[in-house]
């Protein structure tokens, strides 16, 4: 069955405390599956990570371990203090080991290997961080399968030590089939697993599952993309408009809170740099720097996201942490210098998340390089400002291309496995790049690529690049 992806779920996701959705929410949502899967309180917990695999240089730089293990005792990602991860297991019993095995290999990059024992059960779990938050679960005791955790079902564990999905989730009549086929004497138990995203998916297609299909759709409807966005994540969630719009105004504000803490450079703060925004901000004001209109204080705000991120604040991953200071500070900015309303606003960001939605099959994952990060975010962000000037879908659609097209063939390379270096200095020099391919766009000048085959030259650009956590090599 072909996965439609969502806007809330996999485009303007995850909320979760920074720097890395990856690190910190991706192995927080591993670890709620497992606690679901358990059904019991955990007592133990070993994860195993390739010794030269993505998780080397970020697990506890990135707080990845006490993501596991607040996901694993059923704390919430945003309200829970992530410090006290260790604290917290110590006082419900729970042992945690993390290592790392020479054995396992390098991809994927962000696999792990989860040994939990309960009371009376056990799991073994492998896991893949796959970018941007998502997760799949692989394997259970031994048992291939595939569990994402984007759809509410139920897992069966069996007498024999075997594990499977029921072919359906939520009914009593459809577990009475299955069990009647395979035995109900042969099953252990049944555990019950919600979904760990923000709308489970409704099954159904959506409208359009192509840019090109949806310039073909806003063209026939004369409809802004705005619009086709809710029309677009209704069908795939089955949230009606009046949920999405408030979840939208929460991703609005979280972004808003992120920027003034960024401002004030009072989070914790660790790594290899320390706080500039306050410094950068000081010479804003004082005309110390190069005027760059519009983008003055959107820089100033994407470094301020950024640096809140690092110091552990929460964020939402536009699509990415490495990444997310970009959309919400150009599109705060530009609207201002237009004297937009925030109505303009929330719509330009369902545009900008609209847009993301073409990018989902490079999974916004460091693998492929920051074009996959930063590049998808100066696309989603160029179509966002476009729209706040134009609701002609082509001309948007092109400021997507342009975007897209202006950051092929970049390489992650992290500096001792911190999103700091080079990730807060591309932030800030997306926010003008985006406007410069948005004004490109509403200038008339041809991108010549359509979205569509941009997102595949990014893929094909992506497999040619260095994978982030291996090091490179000069000749």
């Amino acid at each position: 069955m072909k996965y439609y992806p969502s806007i809330f779920n996999d485009v303007l996701s995850p909320l979760t405390p920074g720097p890395s959705s990856s690190n910190t929410c991706a192995p927080h949502r591993i670890a709620s599956l497992c606690r679901q899967l358990l059904g019991e309180e955990p007592l133990s917990l070993c994860v195993v990570m390739a010794e030269n695999g993505g998780y080397r240089d970020t697990c506890f730089s990135m707080q990845s371990d006490l993501a596991f293990i607040s996901g694993l005792l059923g704390f919430d990602l945003l309200s829970f203090d992530l410090a006290q991860a260790y604290e917290a297991a110590q006082s419900q019993n729970l042992h945690t080991e993390f290592r790392f095995d020479p054995g396992l290999p390098e991809t994927p990059s962000e696999l792990s290997l989860l040994f939990i024992r309960g009371k009376s059960r056990r799991l073994e779990v492998s896991a893949v961080s796959l970018g941007g938050g998502e997760i799949e679960i692989n394997r259970i005791n031994g048992s291939d399968l595939h569990l994402d955790g984007k759809s509410d079902c139920q897992v069966a564990f069996y007498r024999n030590g075997s594990v499977a999905l029921l072919p359906c989730a939520g009914s009593d009549a459809c577990f009475g089939a299955h069990a009647s086929t395979v035995g109900a004497s042969d099953i252990d138990y049944i555990a019950q697993v919600s979904s760990v995203y923000p709308f489970p998916l409704s099954g159904a297609e959506p409208p359009f599952s192509t840019a090109g299909e949806m310039l073909a759709l806003s063209k026939r409807l004369q409809q802004p993309l705005w619009k086709l966005a809710c029309r677009y994540e209704s069908a795939v969630t089955g949230a009606d408009q009046t949920s999405l719009r408030r979840y939208l105004q929460r991703i609005y504000d979280i972004s808003l809170q992120a920027m003034d803490s960024g401002r004030r450079g009072t989070a914790p703060f660790g790594g290899v740099t320390v706080p500039k925004a306050p410094q950068y901000r000081n010479a804003l004001c004082c005309g110390q720097l190069i005027p760059l209109g519009a983008a003055d204080w959107g820089c100033l705000d994407a470094l301020s996201i950024m640096e809140h991120a690092c110091g552990h604040g929460n964020i939402v991953c536009m699509p990415t942490g490495g990444s997310s200071g970009v959309i919400p500070a150009a599109i705060l900015h530009v609207a201002e210098h237009l004297n937009l309303p925030e109505e303009a606003r929330l719509n330009a960001l369902l545009t900008a998340g609209l847009i993301g939605v073409f990018f989902y099959p490079t999974h916004y994952t460091g693998a492929l390089g920051c074009q996959a990060e930063i590049g998808v975010a100066v696309s989603m962000a160029a179509a966002a400002l476009a729209s706040l000037l134009t609701e002609d879908a082509a001309t948007i659609e092109a400021a997507a291309s342009f975007g897209a097209q202006s950051l092929l063939g970049m390489v992650c390379n992290p500096v001792e496995g911190y999103v700091q270096v080079p990730c807060f200095l591309r932030n800030m020099t997306a926010v003008p790049t985006a406007i410069t391919c948005a004004n490109a766009a509403l200038a008339g000048m041809d991108s010549l690529v359509p979205l569509d085959d941009a997102v595949e030259l990014m893929l094909r650009t992506g497999t040619l690049l260095r994978p982030c956590n291996r090091a490179a090599t000069w000749r």
